[in-house]
């Protein structure tokens, strides 16, 4: 396989010292009382600066992880640069509880991970690093560790996505930063989970806000005009340097302790395995995935080796550990039954860092971690057949073709068919040999049930970068000889075998109190996740709340963008607002379409009339759906306790604008109860409570 077992009985702490011998870790127990020896310079006086601020992660009730980085301010850094960490219970530093020297060196681009242990649980900590000088950054952290596992009592968190540089501003962080200021005592953020993309791989966007520096190596070609995308460690270092300089990123990361998983703009953009899609053929690039993956190890906090999730279930998380590969076409490689490519250097790309994890935060939350991208299978549809069969690579694919190319060789009864159409022709089954789509592999699966199963929280906190709920068009509703349409066959409803089987899984199992928090999509949606979507009595398993970006452009924005005015079907993603009363806008029908219908859209198009359009809808549409914002930018909040979960999705004003330290203002919240439920029975999830400005059709 492509990513390793842990060793069983070797506890973190054997673990840790492994990598203390290595390198890879620093590691210091915590004392009291302590009485600094070193002392920050005044403001504006050293050699050096920590233009990436600082960081705290994955809090455990006894350990945290901490990070920083380092460079001199005349560019001249040295190969290794002396600090001392200081952490202290107050934040006036008089009384610590660590002061200890260590060494940020050029090999981790003067990066530094430690992982403070020793800690009291459900504490908060204040933190600071000090260069040999006295050199000190601007910001100091605050971090806080998880409760003890037996622990009563409510668990408050963020969850974000999709943060796109030159796209648009982080007003959305300044936003949750000054509202966790003003929060009441006990209502505070303990941690804030990010679902990937953190970074876009790319720079040079036309009708880009903000500049980002050309890469050191030049970039590779990428689909969309002149942008081009990293390809080396260097490329990727210095579009976390250029990320993590924004002041409210910055401060958002010295504020709360960060919870971390990957999605695909990390490394590039829709990827699987170690494989780049900017071209509907692929391309095989294990030395920019390696690069992508130890540039997140190292700007990225985590706590990975060491981990230790459900008693009983081994734990697969491991450190970045350097490998020797070569950029050899992997495509056509054999596959195992998890549909990982056969080729050494795909296996050693991919396997040169294991994320998926889980922690405890109290009695009653299991946060599960996944990793959705490393080990999936192509998509499918392959990209370069769904091009030719409809135009577009991954989205609005015929649900049909979807579930006849996901099943693999298990289609029809085990009986695929040999070719597929391709207009008025037969062209070759690709998928009629392999085994179904996956999303997590045999391994990263196995551990997923055995961590659902195993874990006794009451709540059961699913963090997936791609969403479980499909969103379809209805097409077949204004087009009789039309199939249903898949928004996007990169997320979940792609993989449709996969998912049954999961959910299935979880019923029989009995597991109960699921919560799938997913992002991606740049959109805010919620509903409930079923067993079996296509079959004929689904029954609710679980329920997801997905996440708007913090500022990647909306998923309506970039429709309407393609859509021209003149085409028929622009009513399914845009009217213009005089016909509602809101001149000199676009107003978002894309949510009529996923929540309604496409008829719906259509009559709201031909009316002017709301009621007739909601009259005019598909009782069966996304039934799932709860709630949906297709132009949104924000974040959500979650609390969780022994009696429910609140959950609130956030949006704020558009992200095409800095609004200073004011924030973005908060344009709508959408507010959801749900209650435990228990063996034998499902998740009841009623339509949300939206205070401000609903979301379009909604009055």
């Amino acid at each position: 396989m492509s990513y390793q077992n842990s060793k069983p009985g070797l506890d973190r702490r054997s673990l840790l010292q492994t990598l203390l011998a290595s390198g890879a870790i620093l590691s210091v127990t915590a004392a009291s009382g302590l009485t600094p020896l070193v002392r920050p310079a005044a403001a504006g006086q050293g050699r050096f600066h920590f233009p990436q601020g600082l960081a705290s992660a994955d809090p455990q009730p006894d350990a945290v992880m901490l990070w920083t980085r380092v460079v001199a301010l005349d560019g001249a850094t040295p190969d290794n640069v002396d600090l001392t960490l200081q952490m202290a219970e107050k934040p006036d530093f008089k009384k610590l509880v660590v002061e200890r020297k260590l060494t940020a060196g050029s090999a981790h681009d003067h990066t530094v991970r430690v992982l403070v242990d020793g800690l009291k649980p459900d504490q908060t900590y204040h933190y600071r690093f000090i260069a040999a000088d006295g050199s000190m950054g601007d910001l100091t952290g605050r971090t806080r560790t998880a409760p003890a596992r037996d622990a009563d009592r409510t668990v408050t968190l963020a969850y974000v996505t999709c943060q796109n540089y030159e796209d648009g501003f982080y007003g959305a962080y300044r936003t949750l930063i000054n509202r966790d200021k003003a929060a009441k005592k006990g209502e505070e953020i303990d941690f804030v989970l990010h679902l990937g993309d953190q970074i876009y791989e790319t720079v040079g966007y036309a009708g880009k806000l903000r500049d980002l520096p050309d890469f050191p190596s030049g970039g590779g070609e990428t689909k969309w005009g002149k942008a081009r995308h990293a390809l080396t460690l260097a490329d990727y270092r210095q579009l976390y340097q250029a990320y993590l300089s924004d002041p409210h990123y910055r401060e958002a990361r010295a504020r709360f302790p960060f919870v971390s998983i990957w999605d695909d703009h990390e490394f590039v953009n829709d990827y699987w395995q170690s494989i780049v899609t900017f071209t509907p053929e692929g391309r095989s690039l294990p030395t920019a995935k390696l690069a992508a993956n130890q540039a997140w190890f190292e700007y990225v906090p985590a706590l990975l080796t060491g981990t230790k999730g459900v008693p009983g279930v081994e734990s697969h998380a491991r450190d970045f550990t350097p490998a020797s590969v070569s950029d050899v076409d992997a495509r056509n490689a054999p596959v195992d039954d998890g549909n990982l490519l056969q080729e050494p250097n795909n296996l050693a790309a991919i396997g040169s860092l294991t994320i998926f994890r889980s922690l405890r935060f109290g009695r009653h939350v299991e946060l599960v971690l996944t990793d959705t991208r490393s080990y999936r299978a192509d998509h499918a549809v392959p990209d370069e057949l769904a091009m030719a069969i409809t135009g577009q690579a991954t989205y609005m694919l015929p649900l049909p073709l979807v579930a006849l190319m996901d099943a693999g060789r298990t289609a029809n009864g085990g009986n695929p068919p040999a070719t597929i159409p391709l207009g008025d022709k037969q062209v070759p089954n690709p998928r009629k040999d392999h085994p179904p789509g996956t999303l997590l592999g045999i391994v990263q699966k196995d551990w997923l049930k055995r961590t659902m199963v195993g874990s006794d929280a009451t709540w059961k906190l699913l963090a997936t970068s791609v969403p479980f709920l499909p969103m379809r068009v209805d097409m077949e509703q204004i087009k009789p000889e039309a199939a249903p349409l898949i928004l996007t066959a990169d997320a979940w409803d792609g993989f449709l075998t996969e998912r049954r089987e999961l959910m299935g899984f979880f019923r029989d199992q009995g597991v109960t109190n699921i919560i799938s928090l997913s992002g991606d999509h740049h959109q805010s949606f919620a509903g409930m996740v079923y067993d079996d979507f296509d079959g004929a009595s689904p029954r609710p398993v679980a329920v997801e709340f997905s996440v708007t970006g913090i500022s990647s452009t909306p998923v309506f924005r970039s429709f309407a963008s393609v859509a021209k005015k003149d085409s028929p079907l622009r009513p399914l993603v845009a009217l213009e607002g005089e016909r509602f009363g809101k001149p000199g806008d676009i107003l978002p029908t894309l949510n009529i379409t996923l929540r309604y219908g496409t008829r719906a859209a259509m009559t709201a198009a031909q009316t002017g009339d709301l009621k007739a359009a909601l009259a005019a809808r598909n009782p069966k549409q996304n039934t799932h759906l709860r709630y949906v914002d297709t132009d949104s930018n924000g974040f959500g909040i979650l609390r969780v306790s022994a009696k429910g979960v609140v959950s609130e999705l956030v949006t704020v004003a558009p992200a095409k604008k800095d609004y200073g330290a004011e924030g973005a203002p908060i344009q709508r919240t959408a507010r959801f109860r749900v209650a435990p439920w228990a063996k034998g029975q499902g998740p009841v999830m009623n339509e949300p409570v939206v205070e401000g400005e609903k979301p379009f059709p909604l009055v």
